[in-house]
């Protein structure tokens, strides 16, 4: 089954170039030069743009798709915009002028560098698929599914589409495990450094917001102590925090992190606080079928699956109850489940392992002999199923590898 992962190294990959640009520190107002006026003006203020209608959101969904078929990350990177993805960092302050411009500068490229870990997790045997077109709020976004390579973990991304003058562009990426929008999680990065240098800012932010701002100091230190491998001091500092910053939602998914490194009591605890705080967010399932899977109950995994799958859309969810349906010898139901993401994701090397896993499960010898030689040779991961030595053995295991001889001593 495939680890439940978020994949949050965007956020300090934007916050490097952030702090490459300057951002947060005085500056003088410089010239624009004559080529780039326009452009640095409209960065000076933020433009108001209206969401794509459906046929503009199909028709960048299909975009996105034939550029991740073809590999090609520069054809990725032009469907998004970074203007529209700054202005979604900045609304609601009051930062104009040189500071919004170097705020602009020091953001860009954040969403060409997400579509082109994609394109690279793709080219590595990953896959970004689309799965449908998600109305929210009053706007279309196509929801893609992010299938990191020898199933290191999926994850689904809502692609927040604008109205440009360039025409329909990306404007923000909402994903689900990290239960935020990008542009969120960057704005927890920025508004302390555009603090420094606009005392005013505030009075622009929301009380959550402001309360985060405020022990932005602690929460840094809590990150660096839970990244420097020191989760009991982490965690110690975190509790010292007042009870409504420790209930954010930023700050239960640190908790979560926290204690990844301690036990499985304190990570279960805080998985089932971090489901109780996000419950109505699209992907807080994930966090749901992990606590359970973490306590070993089976029975509810699925059930949870079953709802997560609903939720989102997508069968291929499905495969996430696999194991637990195999512990509890719910063989014919997990064949259905392998059946149905098999029909949305053909080819998909994930699938491939999975329906090999169950029907080694079954001693289905004769079908895993059949899906071999499908495949052409075993696919990663074959060998460490306890089940396929045993097939290896038997009568159709052992024709299968005689055929595999034969096959490879003609030239």
């Amino acid at each position: 089954m495939r680890r439940i992962t978020a994949g949050s190294e965007y956020v300090v990959m934007a916050a490097l170039l952030l702090a490459a640009s300057g951002c947060g520190q005085q500056a003088a107002e410089q010239p624009a030069a004559a080529g780039s006026a326009a452009a640095a003006a409209a960065a000076s203020r933020p433009v108001a743009l209206r969401a794509a209608d459906e046929q503009q959101s199909e028709q960048l969904a299909e975009q996105v798709r034939q550029a991740v078929a073809h590999l090609d990350s520069a054809a990725l990177s032009k469907l998004a915009s970074d203007e529209a993805f700054a202005d979604r960092v900045l609304r609601g302050t009051d930062v104009s002028g040189s500071e919004r411009r170097e705020a602009v500068e020091g953001l860009s490229g954040t969403l060409q560098e997400i579509f082109a870990g994609v394109v690279q997790g793709c080219t590595s045997g990953g896959s970004y698929s689309f799965v449908r077109l998600v109305q929210r709020g009053g706007e279309f976004r196509p929801l893609f599914r992010l299938c990191l390579p020898e199933l290191s973990g999926i994850n689904y991304h809502e692609l927040v589409i604008v109205q440009t003058a360039e025409g329909a562009k990306i404007a923000d990426v909402d994903v689900y495990l990290s239960g935020e929008c990008v542009s969120e999680s960057l704005r927890r990065l920025v508004l302390p450094a555009l603090a420094a240098s606009n005392r005013g800012l505030q009075a622009s932010l929301s009380s959550a917001e402001v309360q985060l701002l405020e022990f932005s100091d602690d929460i840094r230190e809590i990150g660096n102590l839970q990244r420097g491998g020191q989760p009991k001091s982490a965690l110690e500092l975190f509790r010292r925090l007042p009870q409504v910053v420790q209930d954010s939602e930023p700050l239960q998914r640190l908790k979560v992190r926290i204690c990844r490194n301690l036990g499985p009591d304190e990570l279960a605890e805080a998985l089932q606080q971090l489901f109780q705080a996000t419950a109505a967010d699209p992907g807080a399932g994930f966090t749901e079928v992990e606590r359970l899977e973490l306590v070993g109950q089976h029975a509810e995994v699925a059930a949870a699956v079953d709802r997560l799958r609903e939720q989102i859309g997508d069968p291929y969810l499905g495969l996430l109850k696999i194991e637990s349906l195999l512990k509890l010898d719910r063989g014919a139901e997990a064949a259905e489940a392998v059946a149905a993401a098999k029909a949305v994701s053909e080819g998909d090397a994930d699938v491939a392992l999975t329906d090999l896993r169950v029907r080694l499960h079954q001693r289905d010898f004769v079908g895993v002999a059949e899906l071999l030689e499908g495949m052409q040779q075993s696919p990663t991961g074959a060998a460490e199923i306890p089940e396929y030595q045993e097939f290896l053995r038997s009568e159709a295991g052992q024709a299968w590898l005689q055929r595999q001889k034969t096959q490879s001593e003609t030239p």
